[in-house]
């Protein structure tokens, strides 16, 4: 019977110490989204994210077993209009995108819809925030009549170690959100698609 209690004790701690997911943030730092303003594409851009979408949460890897929990999308979105108006002329949020008279009525030319997929991980056993993160970026983009335009698709990665993670647990995360929305400025200023 002692033994018994002993793997249910053994079972408890393993369960108690694996099955925390710690919150933490995707929040880019703004002042480090930034684009070539000479490479600017002169037109009116929306962009459209579900509030199903921002009230998303996800749970991935962190270290020593433990996971990390955020909102991609909620914690992308003001990095995200960002981006697009370093890449654009002007950019709108779209409430309803299935409103076309409302879409062609705002002046919007291209109406853009994310998709984020995200990877996270650590090397470490003693630690649980993740020491390294994946910002997968993918942007459909129409026209205001809904015709297919452009797909871009970008990643962004980051990486923080303990003794730079001590004051920011979410710190790879915002590198790799940082890194994926300047990789998806770039991408939009040079697809020949989005300028004709």
């Amino acid at each position: 019977m002692q033994r018994l209690w002993s793997w249910l004790a053994l079972l408890l701690v393993v369960a108690i110490a694996s099955g925390c997911a710690h919150p933490i943030t995707m929040n880019p730092d703004l002042a480090a989204i930034s684009g070539d303003k000479s490479a600017v594409i002169p037109k009116s851009v929306g962009y459209h994210i579900p509030e199903s979408a921002k009230a998303l949460e996800v749970t991935t890897a962190g270290g020593g077993g433990d996971k990390v929990r955020y909102f991609p999308y909620r914690d992308i979105e003001p990095g995200f209009y960002k981006a697009l108006g370093e890449a654009f002329g002007s950019v709108t949020r779209v409430q309803d995108p299935r409103n076309a008279a409302a879409v062609a009525g705002s002046g919007i030319q291209l109406l853009i819809t994310p998709e984020i997929r995200t990877i996270s991980s650590s090397e470490s056993v003693f630690t649980w925030p993740p020491t390294q993160f994946t910002v997968d970026l993918s942007c459909t983009i129409t026209d205001a009549q809904g015709q297919a335009v452009d797909v871009i698709r970008v990643s962004g990665y980051g990486r923080a170690e303990f003794d730079e993670f001590k004051a920011n647990f979410s710190l790879a995360a915002v590198r790799a959100t940082n890194h994926a929305l300047n990789q998806l400025i770039k991408a939009l200023t040079e697809s020949p698609k989005l300028r004709r």
